[in-house]
């Protein structure tokens, strides 16, 4: 038997006995065993048993004279691949034989396949974990990037409009959390005419598909109801193959950006405002002072006229010298006023009780109150901080104020002074019910030689102005033509709290 398999191309290795058998298989890589089931000491079934317990995929093929119907079930049990009866034709051991090996080979491709699926698969285990970890971090990386930006709003939206990312600079913009807002309608979360038809998000977004980059301004909304403008910048997103996935919006809100504009604008008013008063209070002095030293021989040339002729004439003459000498008195006085309005204020700023320079300045205008018969009331806050002013110059800017109102009411109304307190900061409140001022007349108030009444130099308001500025605080004016006028002063807080126990009152004339 050896002989033909050795003739077929294959290498037998024969041995007589069990213990031969197992010596053979423990140094040689066996691909196919043939086996009688008699053999001396122990037969082919325990030999058979024994190499399927040390390899169960070696094909075992039995041979036998007489088999024995009984021990069939037994051989099968153990494992046998196949059966040969004597005697053993060339062909039926060849066929057999090759059968086996053939069986040997695809079992051993068979293992070797699921050897490598089995590394595959680990490879891949590893792999994946490896790309896993590698996804993770960069998706914490680019959300700790998105939500470092916290002075824009980051958010996309899907080709429907609805939010699919919304970072930590858009929650502390619109007062939604990311999973509040994730997978609703843009429109119903932040824009702040919902009402509408249109779907601004959307409409920006799809009109970025052409250019690549849309941006426009918007109105948008807040948790808490609030509305604030915004500069919105949408760009498509794309995936490799080119479809359109969505939009990707940078948001950014303009509230302080126009806030600081505004105070620019409002800076650079003031300061041309300034330059063109220094400009006329410089022009005014030049001309007050050419004219006040004329004027000062005028009226003592007049003077000395009186004294020498004043016994010769008639008395109607002697008013007429009065009349000379009254006119240069008044253009004194208006040559004084410009003077002071140009020579700089010198301030001397003192933590003061604002109730009690109230109190003390509506006495002085008595008569003016009472000639046209003008009702004052004094709305006085109770406790009332310190603020830090100049009083001669804070008494002059609320006479001036209060003559202003008096001056708007022909006969009777009434004049209302209040004081407050707020963040930081007293106010100080001036209030008639007069003839108001038109939109033109409020634009202009704080013009220097600008005034709507017959008498006055218009210089009132703008003195106002420059002692309120100086002193760090805000002139703020509200008139309604026919209504009356309502200024208000603010002025910064300093020092301690002042407990009037007779703070409010009312007095007139």
């Amino acid at each position: 038997m050896a002989e033909l398999l050795k003739r077929e191309g294959y290498e037998p290795l024969t041995a007589s006995d069990f213990d031969s058998a197992l010596a053979i298989f423990e140094t040689a890589e066996i691909d196919a065993a043939v086996v009688d089931i008699i053999m001396p000491r122990k037969g082919g079934i325990e030999l058979l048993k024994e190499l399927r317990s040390r390899d169960e995929y070696i094909p075992v093929i039995m041979i036998t004279g007489e088999p024995n119907i009984s021990q069939l079930p037994e051989i099968v049990r153990a494992g046998a691949y196949d059966f040969i009866s004597k005697p053993v034709t060339k062909d039926s051991l060849i066929r057999a034989v090759s059968n086996a090996v053939e069986k040997k080979r695809l079992l051993d491709e068979r293992r070797r396949l699921e050897q490598q699926i089995k590394r595959h698969a680990e490879e891949l285990e590893v792999a994946v974990r490896e790309r896993t970890r590698e996804l993770a971090e960069a998706h914490n990386f680019l959300n700790a990037v998105l939500d470092s930006s916290t002075e824009y709003a980051i958010v996309a939206i899907d080709i429907e409009g609805r939010f699919t990312l919304f970072n930590r600079g858009a929650e502390l913009m619109f007062g939604y959390n990311a999973s509040e807002a994730t997978g609703y309608f843009a429109r119903d979360i932040v824009i702040a005419d919902a009402r509408s038809d249109r779907w601004p998000l959307l409409d920006c977004g799809r009109a970025s598909e052409i250019a690549g980059r849309h941006q426009e301004e918007m109105e948008m909304h807040r948790a808490d109801g609030g509305t604030f403008v915004a500069s919105v910048t949408m760009t498509p997103i794309r995936a490799a193959d080119g479809n359109l996935m969505g939009y990707l919006g940078i948001i950014k809100d303009l509230t302080v950006e126009r806030r600081n504009a505004e105070h620019i604008r409002q800076m650079r008013d003031r300061l041309a405002h300034n330059e063109k008063i220094a400009a006329l209070g410089r022009m005014a002095a030049q001309v007050a002072h050419e004219v006040r030293n004329p004027l000062a021989g005028l009226k003592l040339y007049s003077l000395h006229l009186k004294n020498k002729v004043s016994d010769k004439l008639a008395p109607n003459e002697n008013a007429l010298i009065d009349k000379i000498i009254d006119g240069i008195n008044q253009l004194s006085e208006t040559t004084e006023k410009i003077l002071s309005f140009a020579r700089p204020v010198a301030l001397t700023r003192r933590p003061a009780d604002l109730n009690q320079l109230v109190k003390g300045a509506v006495p002085l205008l008595e008569p003016q109150l009472a000639a046209k018969k003008i009702r004052v009331n004094l709305d006085l806050s109770d406790e009332l901080p310190r603020a830090l002013f100049d009083e001669a110059a804070m008494r002059s800017t609320l006479i001036n104020l209060m003559l202003n109102s008096i001056q708007a009411m022909n006969e009777g109304g009434e004049l209302t002074v209040t004081t407050r307190s707020n963040i930081n900061a007293v106010q100080l409140e001036v209030a008639d019910n007069g003839r108001g001022m038109t939109a033109e007349q409020m634009a202009n108030i704080f013009e220097p030689f600008y005034t709507t009444s017959n008498r006055g130099l218009g210089l009132g308001m703008s003195f106002v102005q420059k002692i309120v500025e100086q002193h760090e605080g805000t002139v703020e004016v509200d008139s309604r033509l026919g209504e009356g006028t309502r200024i208000t002063i603010t002025l910064p807080v300093k020092g301690e709290t002042v407990n009037e126990a007779s703070g409010k009152g009312s007095g007139g004339g």
